[in-house]
């Protein structure tokens, strides 16, 4: 099972506290419900708990605990729910899921508060998305605002492309899946949360070089990698072709175990290189002339950045999200009528 391969990533994070993951338990569980996301049902809650979105709330905020958690948790339950919709029903409707991600990105590209709409369907995760972009926005600059608004409507734009990848039924080559990969992953919208849940910002012209630039691209590919071997048999079932391990066995033809080995090898010449720019951070930060706050941020993001790698490596290793009954077919089964296409059934209460 491609579950039980190991990569041996060399990342390592704090390990959060249990009082902190059972807060990020409950806070993921009451927002979703409270929101109109997830069903209030012991199966629906049973499913959404076991996918333990709380283990990477509480590991990417260690040390934070409160409202900051709370924020981060809603981050992690926003993207999931955001991928589970449109991997559902909603991304076969190419009008349908247009017109949603049209009104996700109205509420993170406005510069005051808005009143968010959207398709029948799609109003529980409208409603989140304004509520959860009001709270992560409040207290950052106008910079970081634009940024991460920027960054909210590439995730979202990344499922009209998955969508479209999806009905074409064709497999990328790996320029391709490269590209749409680096979309599809959140890491970037992580590490915006991981600045406003730590109360700090990193410099736009250090975001902005092409040693900071390129360590956000290896984090994705880095994960990416791992991701898809862990993945590949709960995205087969749903149809997905956007898959390295389905990428490299269409254009070499080669069996699986030997795909897997030379992912392997590529993880590993990932991690060298991430390992590499990541130690000449410091040298940069005297290029960029940085003052003592601008180094500590950065340092933090950096360090921020290592540790979703561990964290979300561990987490894709324990959920049952590809595992199992839960990996089979097409699971947007705990989702509400408020974030599902409205006449599709998203299975029977329990």
């Amino acid at each position: 099972m491609p579950t039980d391969v190991d990569f041996h990533l060399p990342f390592t994070a704090p390990k959060p506290v249990p009082d902190a993951v059972e807060q990020a338990q409950r806070r993921g569980v009451d927002w979703a419900v409270q929101h109109g996301l997830l069903r209030p049902t012991d199966a629906a809650v049973g499913y959404f708990l076991a996918m333990r979105l709380a283990d990477v709330a509480a590991g990417f905020c260690p040390k934070a605990g409160g409202p900051d958690l709370d924020l981060m948790t809603d981050v992690i339950t926003w993207t999931a729910v955001c991928d589970d919709f449109f991997d559902g029903p909603a991304g076969d409707d190419p009008a349908f899921a247009a017109a949603v991600v049209a009104a996700l990105t109205a509420v993170t590209g406005a510069k005051g508060p808005v009143t968010a709409s959207a398709p029948a369907g799609a109003e529980g995760l409208a409603a989140a998305t304004a509520d959860l972009w009001a709270r992560l926005h409040a207290p950052m600059t106008e910079q970081w605002r634009d940024r991460a608004g920027r960054s909210w409507a590439r995730f979202l734009r990344s499922f009209l492309a998955e969508a479209d990848a999806r009905r074409a039924r064709t497999v990328p080559d790996l320029a391709g899946y490269l590209a749409l990969r680096r979309e599809t992953m959140a890491m970037y919208v992580y590490l915006d949360a991981a600045e406003r849940t730590g109360r700090y910002e990193v410099p736009e012209r250090v975001l902005a070089d092409p040693t900071l630039r390129r360590l956000s691209e290896l984090q994705i590919d880095i994960l990416a990698h791992c991701n898809d071997v862990h993945s590949v048999e709960h995205e087969e079932a749903r149809g997905d072709t956007h898959n390295l391990v389905l990428v490299l066995e269409a254009g070499s033809r080669r069996p699986r175990g030997e795909v897997i080995e030379e992912i392997r090898r590529r993880v590993g010449g990932l991690t060298e290189e991430f390992l590499h720019n990541a130690a000449g951070i410091p040298g940069l930060l005297v290029r960029l002339s940085c003052d003592p706050y601008e180094r500590m941020s950065t340092d933090r993001y950096i360090r921020a950045m290592t540790h979703q790698l561990r964290v979300t490596y561990d987490w894709s290793l324990a959920t049952r999200r590809y595992a199992g009954q839960l990996a089979a077919g097409r699971r947007p089964e705990y989702l509400t009528h408020g974030a599902a296409p409205r006449g599709v059934r998203t299975g029977k209460a329990r």
